[in-house]
C-alpha cells in the first residue's frame, strides 16, 4: 500500500505503542513474580492499564490515540507468549526493541474498493497491486511495516476455491538437506540454493555494501541511506528463495500423492553447529516445512512427520539393512544386498516407506 505522510505517522505512532504496551507487559510480570505475587493474565492487565495506570499518568495519554484493538492483540499476543512458555513449548517472551519492521492487528469498520482500502485510524489508503481484495466480509486487517515498504494483510470470509486433482498418486516421501535442499524418490530436488546465480550475484552485493555501512559513522544521515541499501537487498534475496521453494514444492503437491511423508527437523539444534549454522540459515528448512503445511492442508493431502532419530539415510531401502553413512559419503552401497543409489534418493524411499510416523496434517 502507499500511505501519505500522516498516515506514516500513525503507522509509526501504532506501531511503537504496541511495542511500549508489550514490554509493559512483561515488566508487570517480572515485578510480580519477584515479589512473589500471582502472574497477572492480558485480561486484568488490560483492565489495568486502562482504568488505573494511564489515569492516573498524563504523560501516557499517547496511548489512547492508537487504535484500541491493535493495542489489545499486543497484551493477548504477549500473553499467548506465556502460556506458550508455561506449556514449556517456548522460552519465556523478552523484550521488543525498535526495529525495522513491525506489524499490528485492526478489526472494526474495513471496507476496500478496487484501488483502495478503508482502514480504522488511517482512513482511505492508495493500494499499490489493485484488484487483490474483495470488497465482501472483511473480517480483520494487519498492517506490516518492512523497511521502507507498508503491506496490509486482509482476513476475508468467503467459500474455498474449488481446485481440480489429477487422479490420487502413490505416496512420496521428501529428504530435507543442506546439499540438495529437497529430494523425491523420483529424483526431484531443489539445488542448493547457494549454488543460485542469481543469489550469489546478490550475496556479493550485500558484503560491499555491508561494508560501506560499517565505514559511515552510525546514525548520521548517510549512516540511513547505506542501511535502507543493505535492507532492501536482505528483502529481495529473501524473496527470491521463497519464489524458488514455492515453486518447486507447488508441483509435487499438484501431483496429487495419497500422502507426504517428511523428517522432523530441530532447527535450533541444527544451528548451534558451529560449521554448518550459516549453511543451514541460508537454505531455510523451516520455510519449506511450512509451505508445505499449507499447500497440503488446501490440497486435501496427508502430511506425515517421522521422528527426528528415524535412520532415514542409513537404511538400504532395499532389503532394510542399516549401516553408518558419513556426510561426505554421496552413494549409498549397501553392505547386504549390494544396492548403489544416490544416498538422498535412498532417504527419500525409506521417508516412503516409513510406518511409524505422524500426521501433523
Amino acid at each position: 500500500m502507499q500511505p501519505n505522510q500522516k498516515q506514516l505517522k500513525t503507522i509509526h505512532q501504532t506501531l511503537g505503542t504496541c511495542r511500549w504496551v508489550y514490554n509493559k507487559f512483561i515488566e508487570i510480570n517480572q515485578l510480580r513474580y519477584k515479589n512473589k505475587l500471582k502472574y497477572m493474565n492480558g485480561y486484568h492487565f488490560s483492565k489495568w492499564l486502562n482504568n488505573e495506570f494511564i489515569p492516573n499518568n498524563s504523560d501516557k495519554l499517547w496511548i489512547k490515540e492508537s487504535a484500541s484493538k491493535a493495542v489489545k492483540q499486543s497484551i493477548m499476543n504477549a500473553h499467548q507468549a506465556y502460556q506458550n512458555a508455561f506449556k514449556k513449548q517456548k522460552g519465556f517472551p523478552k523484550f521488543k526493541k525498535k526495529q525495522s519492521t513491525g506489524s499490528y492487528y485492526l478489526i472494526g469498520s474495513i471496507y476496500c474498493e478496487r484501488h483502495r482500502i478503508k482502514l480504522p485510524k488511517l482512513g482511505w489508503i492508495q493500494l499499490k497491486e489493485k484488484g487483490y481484495i474483495p470488497n465482501y466480509n472483511i473480517k480483520s486487517a494487519t498492517v506490516l511495516k518492512e523497511f521502507d515498504r507498508y503491506y496490509v494483510s486482509v482476513l476475508v470470509d468467503e467459500k474455498p476455491k474449488t481446485i481440480f486433482k489429477p487422479l490420487q498418486t502413490e505416496g512420496i516421501g521428501l529428504d530435507l538437506g543442506l546439499k540438495d535442499t529437497l529430494f523425491t524418490p523420483k529424483g526431484v530436488h531443489i539445488k542448493d540454493l547457494r549454488k543460485n546465480k542469481r543469489l550469489i550475484i546478490l550475496n556479493k552485493s550485500l558484503k560491499r555494501q555491508q561494508r560501506k555501512l560499517s565505514r559511515k559513522q552510525k546514525k548520521s544521515n548517510n549512516w540511513f541511506k547505506q542501511l535502507l541499501k543493505v535492507q532492501r537487498l536482505y528483502r529481495k534475496i529473501k524473496h527470491i528463495k521463497q519464489d524458488i521453494k514455492r515453486k518447486s514444492i507447488l508441483p509435487i503437491v499438484q501431483e496429487n500423492p495419497q500422502y507426504i511423508t517428511i523428517e522432523k527437523l530441530n532447527i535450533k539444534g541444527l544451528t548451534k553447529n558451529k560449521n554448518l549454522a550459516n549453511a543451514f540459515q541460508q537454505v531455510g528448512l523451516g520455510y519449506i516445512v511450512e509451505w508445505l503445511k499449507q499447500k497440503c492442508c488446501e490440497y486435501g493431502i496427508e502430511l506425515r512427520q517421522v521422528d527426528r532419530f528415524y535412520p532415514s539415510s542409513q537404511l538400504c531401502s532395499q532389503c532394510n539393512h542399516r549401516q553408518k553413512m558419513p556426510l561426505y559419503k554421496r552413494t549409498y552401497q549397501c553392505e547386504r544386498c549390494g544396492l548403489e543409489m544416490d544416498r538422498d534418493v535412498n532417504a527419500s524411499i525409506n521417508l516412503k516407506q516409513a510406518t511409524d510416523y505422524i500426521v501433523i496434517v
